[in-house]
């Protein structure tokens, strides 16, 4: 949302002022008292208060707290941040909204989508300034984010109509005007996938398709049969106080990724590697073929993907990150008591019920391989953790079979030596998304 830029720098330098205290704004600069009503938020969210202050929710007196609660015993971050109550995204504003305008839009009766014509705070169009621009503003650059804005509201409406080569275009006029726009890449890449929806070395397995980055939610590995689905990307909490090794709780963002629907079985792996590790097969084990393959080490995991990204155009397939596992298995998987758990041996992987995400036995059967290092958090993507070639232990997630429920937790984190090959670890399969 255009801002005009002196007002925000003058609201932005002005310091809460203690309680009762009267604080004389400088000559030529707004009152601050939008960041007063706005209380202890204002400290750090600047923009959101502006935002706020130019909307009609202040003017009937919805505050910060009356939207996201009074976030009240929050678990800070590694940055020091608090996280509100309530911090609704994408369809979820819309059910927010709904608490108050319970009759949906005035204009048009819509009870969804809010945020295609109004922005969450300011309640005005978030592709047109709030305001008018500042006089310092060329007459060119406000042009510019005047064509910008009603480009991208053209590329929403063709969304909506799924109309997807015109909203290409628009998508596409409006990096035009603003090259280093991420809402319009990400908006572009949705209209080309839902354009052209194949993907190298996946067969679709369900017609439904993500709404936000127009990916299919679960495929099928071309010619071996691995099920595998979406988890759309996201933030969260990484971590838990319970676990001194999962300590401190702290914010990672996930982009999204493909994971496998269940952990790779025995007939999986005989498929690509011709043979079988597994401690539990034979006689005894009569679905072995649908039981997870494990005694496989983290060096017989990699040996695994390599002849599958042979065997497979495309390729890019991959063990999760640690960070990425334990998201999906916070938003999208098993509970513990679906999977098997303190008992002699693992079960087949679809057995129990699947998470949100559709998800099987994130919790519970062999311990999954993963491609990170064991190093102390706050858990960094960037600092090599991936690399194959880098040395160190490496973790394992989810417990096994003969863990007690206390292990059976998405936060806990164990490590071994990346040769050791365990009856109780095994692993499942994970994707990168192409051009994101």
């Amino acid at each position: 949302m255009a801002l005009v830029i002196s007002r925000f720098v003058a609201l932005a330098a002005l310091a809460l002022p203690p309680a009762g205290f009267a604080q004389k704004a400088p000559q030529g600069v707004e009152s601050p008292q939008p960041f007063q009503e706005a209380g202890v938020c204002a400290r750090c969210h600047v923009i959101s208060v502006v935002e706020w202050s130019m909307s009609a929710h202040r003017k009937v007196s919805t505050t910060c707290t009356s939207c996201h609660g009074p976030s009240l015993g929050h678990v800070k971050d590694e940055r020091n941040n608090v996280k509100p109550d309530r911090l609704p995204r994408g369809a979820a504003v819309a059910a927010l909204c709904s608490e108050c305008h319970q009759q949906g839009c005035p204009k048009t009766g819509e009870v969804n989508g809010c945020q295609q014509c109004h922005h969450a705070h300011a309640l005005v169009d978030p592709q047109k300034p709030a305001v008018a621009a500042s006089p310092g503003t060329p007459p060119a650059e406000d042009a510019r984010q005047r064509r910008f804005a009603a480009l991208m509201a053209d590329g929403e409406k063709y969304v909506k109509a799924e109309q997807w080569d015109q909203a290409r275009t628009a998508f596409q006029a409006a990096l035009a005007q603003r090259p280093d726009d991420a809402r319009a890449a990400e908006r572009l890449n949705l209209c080309q996938r839902r354009l052209a929806p194949s993907l190298a070395g996946f067969e679709f397995a369900d017609p439904r398709f993500d709404p936000d980055t127009g990916l299919a939610r679960k495929v099928h590995v071309t010619g071996v049969g691995i099920a595998m689905v979406l988890v759309p990307g996201g933030e969260f909490e990484m971590g838990s106080e319970r676990f001194p090794a999962s300590k401190p709780v702290h914010v990672v963002r996930v982009r999204p990724f493909y994971l496998g629907q269940f952990e790779v079985t025995q007939g999986e792996w005989k498929s690509v590697m011709g043979s079988n590790p597994s401690a539990h097969q034979g006689g005894k084990f009569p679905d072995a073929d649908r039981m997870p393959v494990e005694q496989v080490s983290w060096d017989d995991a990699q040996a695994f993907l390599r002849k599958l990204n042979e065997k497979i155009p495309g390729g890019g397939f991959r063990l999760p990150s640690e960070a990425e596992w334990e998201y999906a298995a916070r938003t999208g998987g098993s509970k513990p008591e679906a999977s098997a758990a303190g008992q002699n041996s693992p079960g087949p992987v679809d057995q129990g019920h699947a998470g949100s995400l559709g998800l099987y036995g994130m919790l519970g059967n062999v311990w999954e391989w993963c491609s990170s290092l064991s190093r102390p958090y706050p858990y960094n993507a960037a600092d090599g953790r991936e690399s194959p070639s880098e040395a160190g232990l490496r973790i394992l997630r989810g417990g096994g079979f003969l863990d007690p429920p206390d292990l059976l937790d998405p936060a806990f984190r164990h490590a071994e030596r990346p040769g050791r090959r365990l009856r109780s670890n095994g692993f499942r399969l994970a994707r990168q998304v192409p051009n994101l």
